[in-house]
């Protein structure tokens, strides 16, 4: 692959590094979402200068991901163009925010297409409203919350190598209970989940469980993508129990701002135009969306 290869647990630091320099808001350019889903995507990892270089295969088309970290931009985007060349394909940049299409649009002298990742827009909330769910907004989050507590002794408790273990049950439970249920397949989720709990302590992910009578009933996994913002990757919560969701939702918000004290936005990922998740979304309020560009040259 040249200049790319396969990411690694120890590639974490220089990665977040670098993705952090850039602050775009965006969970492309987290570890976890570079190294979970190498599954699906099939991602390979390079560095140029100060800038983190990512080529991914999406429905079987190569393509790359905008170049974060900081310093010049054109001769990270020409090392990709170039693997892109020699490699016989056309040069697809991904990931490319708004603040960013215009310098990107202008770096060749060919006008590039452009088009709107459609469904892939990230939804960013401010993590004081998670945490907080205060105000008519969250009036009926709150009302899960409070049913929640009067229906259920439970507590809130970070992941630790003592409770993992509870964490891996749930996950697989809830994958045997969806795919009955919704006869869907969660196949490659599943093997995500499995992949940021088997490094989850030597990459330094966060997360938390919910523990209610005495049985886990939700359980979350998150990366800090800069100082002032978390992408939270897996929320899951039993079928079984409602206000599972919301309640680990605002306990990891809580949980976090207490960890990070810059902590202001937390990025729950996009919806994949999925009616479904785009609802559940919406309805937390997010503060700001993260729009993605599709760039494709002729080379």
């Amino acid at each position: 692959m040249g200049i790319f290869r396969k990411a690694a647990p120890e590639d974490c630091g220089w990665i977040r590094e670098l993705s952090a320099r850039s602050n775009l808001k965006s969970a492309d350019f987290s570890f976890g979402n570079i190294y979970c889903w190498d599954h699906n995507i099939d991602s390979y990892v390079g560095r140029y200068g100060d800038r983190l270089l990512v080529k991914v295969c999406i429905q079987g088309v190569p393509m790359y991901l905008y170049p974060v970290g900081s310093g010049d931009l054109l001769p990270a985007v020409e090392a990709m163009r170039e693997d892109a060349r020699a490699c016989g394909h056309t040069f697809i940049l991904r990931g490319v925010t708004r603040e960013v299409l215009p310098e990107v649009r202008s770096l060749f002298s060919s006008e590039p297409s452009v088009t709107l990742d459609e469904g892939y827009a990230d939804y960013v909330y401010l993590a004081s409203d998670l945490a907080e769910l205060s105000g008519k907004r969250f009036h009926a989050k709150k009302n899960h919350v409070n049913r929640f507590s009067a229906d259920h002794d439970w507590r809130f408790e970070p992941i630790t190598r003592e409770n993992i273990a509870l964490v891996h049950d749930m996950a697989a439970k809830w994958f045997v209970d969806m795919e009955e249920e919704r006869d869907e397949d969660y196949a490659g989720e599943a093997e995500a989940i499995r992949n940021a709990l088997r490094v989850y302590f030597d990459v330094g992910f966060e997360g938390g469980i919910i523990i209610a009578d005495g049985e886990p009933a939700a359980f979350t996994v998150g990366e800090m993508l800069s100082p002032d913002t978390l992408n939270t990757h897996f929320e899951k919560a039993s079928p079984h129990v409602n206000g599972g969701y919301t309640v680990i939702n605002q306990e990891f918000a809580k949980y976090m701002l207490s960890r990070h004290p810059g902590l202001t936005y937390i990025n729950r990922e996009e919806d994949m135009g999925i009616e479904n998740l785009r609802r559940a979304k919406e309805s937390y309020h997010p503060a700001f969306m993260v729009d993605k560009y599709i760039l494709q040259w002729e080379i």
